[in-house]
């Protein structure tokens, strides 16, 4: 809805609406889709070598939810007010996502991956991931955070994620190998 208010500001009501529906009607194409049961762990490793994760209420998790899968943290400071994310020692991190289908890092603060041995050197814990031993290892680029007027775009991405879609039509996230 921000992109029509913004569209009005600006006197371009007709292209604010035109993207807007386009976003809908992505959004609207995966309201049927039944949940693939899939698990997804949406993280970045911080400077002090703790997990950054989201809490369960928080919009990414929600997209997850959209797309068709289930945000492995979905207890996780769902009553808490305030911050969206929060810090996880490694051990607890390991703890509650070892067993997810996939993991998305996220690279808004250090950066994009390369390949799975950056990721691996940011803990070593990974590597027995049920998600890195499958080849279920994504990255989210920093664009994601700067585009939320095509977020139906991301939503996307994150059901071809799920349902093994085809990744040259993914704007945000990409696989690292």
């Amino acid at each position: 809805e921000w992109v029509k208010l913004y569209g009005a500001l600006l006197g371009k009501e007709d292209e604010a609406e035109a993207l807007f529906e386009e976003q809908a009607s992505q959004l609207k194409s995966l309201e049927n889709t039944e949940n693939t049961g899939k698990t997804v762990a949406f993280f970045y490793i911080n400077s002090m070598g703790a997990a950054n994760v989201r809490k369960a209420g928080d919009y990414v998790s929600k997209m997850i939810d959209l797309a068709g899968g289930q945000y492995i943290f979905k207890d996780l400071g769902a009553d808490e007010e305030g911050q969206s994310t929060m810090n996880m020692g490694m051990e607890d991190f390991y703890a509650g996502a070892k067993d997810a289908d996939y993991i998305i890092y996220n690279s808004t603060i250090d950066g994009e991956l390369g390949s799975l041995d950056e990721l691996l050197k940011k803990s070593t814990l990974l590597k027995d991931f049920k998600a890195v031993k499958e080849g279920n290892v994504w990255c989210a680029g920093k664009y994601p955070y700067q585009a939320t007027d095509i977020v139906g775009n991301m939503i996307t991405d994150l059901h071809l994620m799920l349902t093994d879609g085809d990744e040259s039509q993914m704007t945000f996230i990409t696989k690292i190998n």
